[in-house]
């Protein structure tokens, strides 16, 4: 929402809190003309920002600042309101690029911890098959050298 519409949202809502509780929608100099400010009713509706009696917010009723319409006015105007969006999206998007290094680095342990558990899963197994052939010519030894005809029986 560019900043002009944007102020204009925001002094609709100075002038609504300054009046009351419950106040006619059409104040003064501010008065909406729907056909040429459609993004202006859209946002204000989409963010909920103000509400009538019947409900969803309408120019032919009594209506009222719902809590997110007062977030807004919390702020000297409509730029510093933007601005602290834009901070906040700013710090969110921050946290999310921090998560997605981090996640990554995650990644990248855990193929390195499974590439070093499958080089010593290896290395066990042939460390067994050499102990086992090792252990098998021990043993049979004797037999071994007999048969070759090295040792005489």
């Amino acid at each position: 929402m560019d900043i002009i519409k944007g102020n204009i949202i925001y002094e609709f809502l100075e002038k609504l809190n300054t009046k009351g509780e419950l106040v006619f929608a059409e104040l003064g100099d501010i008065e909406f003309d729907a056909d040429n400010d459609v993004e202006i009713l859209d946002y204000i509706r989409e963010y909920d920002l103000v509400r009538s009696k019947k409900g969803e917010f309408t120019f032919d009723a009594f209506v009222y600042i719902t809590e997110n319409g007062r977030n807004i006015l919390k702020f000297k105007s409509w730029g510093e309101y933007q601005e602290s969006i834009n901070n906040q999206v700013a710090k969110i998007s921050e946290k999310e690029n921090d998560r997605q290094e981090m996640q990554y680095e995650i990644d990248r342990l855990t193929i390195k911890n499974l590439k070093l558990q499958n080089k010593d899963l290896k290395r066990k197994v042939w460390f067994g098959i050499i102990g086992f052939i090792a252990g098998a010519i021990l043993t049979n030894l004797k037999d071994i050298l007999i048969l070759l005809k090295i040792l005489p029986q």
